[in-house]
């Protein structure tokens, strides 16, 4: 726990720079490029696990995760809530739930889940080190709840997922 006021508004600017890392990784990866959404991982180390037990280790292989990933967005947007810092000198720990609307196969659906990041101060930058992505649950969006009861079906949860799946897994 930083003692002095040098420290406490040191701790302060590093939650701050950590939490806008955060959003601005949302963003880029709702709308950016890959290079934007790689600008975000460090270059010598890092790492992202799925909840899925898949994980991808190296930069290469986490671009690769993304372009592929990238490749099937159609439209995404995500919000962060709840985010929880923990700093110790040059590493810090970052976790929230997060909540993403998007388009899929045209199909529209929100998923709810949970980022736990391991960052690390790199020249003077926060960059991800690790990244877990742990998805909690999935549904059709409004939208499409509105169009099945038009239709007289109930919303596939099944088929929601596995489309759900295609996207978060791309082959």
């Amino acid at each position: 726990m930083p003692e002095g006021i040098e420290e406490i508004l040191q701790e302060l600017v590093d939650r701050e720079k950590i939490r806008e890392v955060v959003h601005r990784y949302c963003w880029a990866v709702d709308r950016g490029t890959l290079e934007e959404i790689m600008e975000f991982f460090d270059d010598d180390s890092c790492d992202l696990a799925l909840g899925s037990g898949q994980r991808y280790t190296g930069k290469a292989t986490v671009q690769s995760w993304y372009e592929r990933f990238i490749q099937n967005r159609e439209v995404l947007r995500h919000f962060i809530h709840n985010q929880i810092i923990t700093i110790e000198g040059d590493q810090a720990f970052s976790k929230c739930y997060f909540e993403a609307t998007g388009e899929v196969q045209g199909e529209s659906i929100v998923v709810r889940g949970i980022y736990e990041d391991t960052l690390l101060r790199v020249r003077r930058k926060w960059k991800f080190v690790e990244k877990v992505i742990t998805m909690d649950s999935s549904d059709p969006h409004e939208e499409n709840r509105k169009k099945s009861l038009r239709a007289a079906q109930p919303p596939s949860r099944l088929g929601t997922f596995a489309t759900l799946l295609a996207w978060i897994l791309p082959s």
